[in-house]
């Protein structure tokens, strides 16, 4: 009877002990299995190395938890269920830094502080003179590709899945109704994060006498807020190459966050050339109204017409002058 009585308090024990384990679960997110996917429609050409993606709870207390996929598919997690709201981008970038990343609202990419002359000499690129007006901005560099988008109003329970994630080119046709799944999937529709700045400078004479050359834009944004993608309000300046055909044409591209939202800051395309006799020259052009004008602020084609750069000073002997000091001069854009 005592071993009876003994094995009975037993049981008993561990049924209370399973009841109070169930009731505290209570007080715990329960975990459930999601696949994120990735549709790339806005976007078919990206090939990133991998995607990171955030999900930020709505609900006080709980922290951000971000998750890494590498390729462009996506692939399952473990989450809690719950309210969130998600940002995703590729996780590959180099010259794009992130800060703020505690909360959507202040997540963004920015890119460091850099030299006028950092496409030829990297960060150790020397000093010099600055397009009329620009003086005061920081330099920059170049970010490099980013794709992301972000989903609001994302709950997630252990049954389904309800989210609005809707691709940039069907925004304007949108019912504004949810996606709802109950096969536990989120799908995100990355599109490009960046705008692309082309230019060329045509007819350009002399260009023989050239040994190298680089060039810059100011009045650009330093970062990318990733919640709202408008453009951070601080104009910069841009560094990045500049190459020429050996004929008549001088041609380049970059990435850039774009230029800021406020719109009222000046664009001055400065080119720096070297001649093979020394000298140094510093052209500028003021290409503002190309720029705020373009047809499409995300691929911005600047043109200009005509440039004469000077032959070179000495003769074949060898010597050459003193070429210390830049020699500027300042052209305007005709549209």
């Amino acid at each position: 009877m005592k071993r009876i009585n003994i094995l009975l308090i037993s049981v008993l024990t561990l049924l209370f002990a399973a009841c109070e384990h169930k009731e505290l679960c209570y007080h715990h997110p329960h975990v459930t299995t999601i696949r994120v996917a990735f549709d790339w429609r806005e976007a078919p050409k990206a090939d990133p190395e991998g995607m990171c993606v955030f999900f930020y709870p709505l609900e006080e207390g709980m922290t951000p938890s971000r998750y890494d996929f590498a390729g462009t598919t996506g692939g399952q997690i473990d989450i809690p269920v719950g309210k969130y709201r998600v940002l995703c981008y590729n996780n590959d970038t180099e010259a794009v830094l992130f800060r703020g990343m505690e909360s959507l609202d202040t997540h963004e990419a920015f890119t460091r502080d850099g030299g006028l002359f950092e496409p030829i000499y990297g960060s150790g690129a020397e000093a010099a003179p600055r397009a009329s007006g620009t003086e005061e901005e920081r330099v920059v560099i170049t970010p490099d590709a980013l794709w992301g988008c972000v989903a609001t109003d994302v709950e997630i329970s252990e049954t389904g899945i309800s989210y609005i994630c809707v691709p940039e080119s069907e925004k304007e046709e949108w019912l504004g109704r949810p996606v709802v799944s109950d096969e536990q999937v989120i799908t995100l529709y990355p599109h490009r994060l960046l705008c692309l700045y082309t230019y060329e400078i045509r007819h350009v004479e002399g260009l023989k006498y050239v040994a190298q050359m680089s060039a810059s834009l100011s009045g650009m944004s330093p970062a990318l807020p990733l919640a709202t993608e408008e453009p951070d309000a601080e104009p910069t300046t841009l560094p990045f190459e500049a190459r020429h055909d050996g004929e008549a044409t001088i041609t380049g591209g970059f990435l850039t966050f774009g230029q800021p939202a406020a719109n009222a800051t000046a664009h001055k395309l400065a080119l720096y050339v070297w001649l093979a006799d020394g000298t140094k020259w510093l052209y500028t052009f003021d290409v503002t109204d190309q720029v705020d004008q373009a047809p499409n602020p995300k691929r911005v084609h600047i043109i200009i017409d005509k440039l004469a750069l000077p032959e070179p000073i000495g003769d074949d002997s060898g010597f050459h002058p003193d070429v210390d000091d830049w020699i500027e001069e300042e052209h305007d854009i005709i549209m």
